[in-house]
């Protein structure tokens, strides 16, 4: 009875306020992943990530290995990254209504598409709790979304666990100014565990959009040292 009282409630308010595709502008109908206003035709068009990709940082291979040359080269905390789309298109323009437009709603529609993830319900992640990677803290500071934060919260409706165990530290460069290395070293200062009494046996830590990796692997590095196992990271897209 309550689900068909929010059904009839959810479409008086669509027939009232019908929700726009925010890619498309077209009246959006009943979807997986309402409220997110993105519609079935738009929906098709995004192309999810595939092709040989790099089973670490998800970039593109010209070869026949699993891993790319970087990933190759370098003893890495983080041992697999699962990205949702290619950052381009539709994808990154959804991604950019998102995370700059503030679209909280869209975290529906990532949600359901991370619950689609094959690979998450394999025997080689098995268990764990989903750890986001916090903003820089003048973002909170100045109230904008933490779209990364928003994410895991929806995740947690969707049955996922999730902890928020890393607190960013002010300071710090911008990460998209800078190359790998530099990243990482950046990256390796700005990030602190909140508390390391409460981190749990195996984690999957979440974050929008992989460039080198180079966040997510410092992020790994500092989880470990406190002895937990970190099964892989999720991300919205590799650029």
């Amino acid at each position: 009875m309550h689900t068909l009282i929010e059904n009839l409630v959810s479409a008086s308010l669509d027939a009232v306020f019908p929700q726009r595709c925010i890619l498309c502008g077209s009246i959006v109908s009943r979807v997986p992943w309402s409220p997110a206003p993105l519609c079935v035709s738009c929906e098709h068009t995004l192309e999810c990530i595939g092709g040989p990709r790099c089973r670490r940082c998800g970039r593109r291979l010209i070869s026949e290995q699993d891993y790319c040359v970087e990933c190759r080269s370098e003893e890495n905390a983080l041992f697999r990254i699962l990205p949702l789309f290619e950052f381009r298109g539709g994808a990154a323009s959804l991604i950019h209504s998102y995370k700059i437009e503030e679209r909280a709603s869209l975290a529906y529609y990532f949600a359901y598409k991370i619950t689609k993830l094959e690979a998450l319900f394999d025997d080689t992640f098995g268990d764990f709790s989903i750890v986001p990677v916090p903003p820089r803290p003048e973002k909170i500071r100045t109230g904008k979304l933490d779209q990364v934060g928003v994410l895991a919260e929806v995740l947690a409706q969707f049955g996922f666990q999730y902890k928020r165990l890393l607190v960013r530290l002010p300071g710090g460069r911008q990460q998209k100014l800078l190359d790998r290395a530099e990243r990482l070293k950046n990256a390796s200062a700005s990030y602190a565990l909140r508390s390391p009494s409460q981190v749990p046996n195996r984690i999957m830590l979440l974050d929008d959009v992989c460039t080198t990796g180079a966040t997510l692997e410092a992020c790994a590095r500092l989880l470990a040292r406190e002895g937990t196992e970190v099964a892989g990271a999720i991300v919205l897209a590799a650029d």
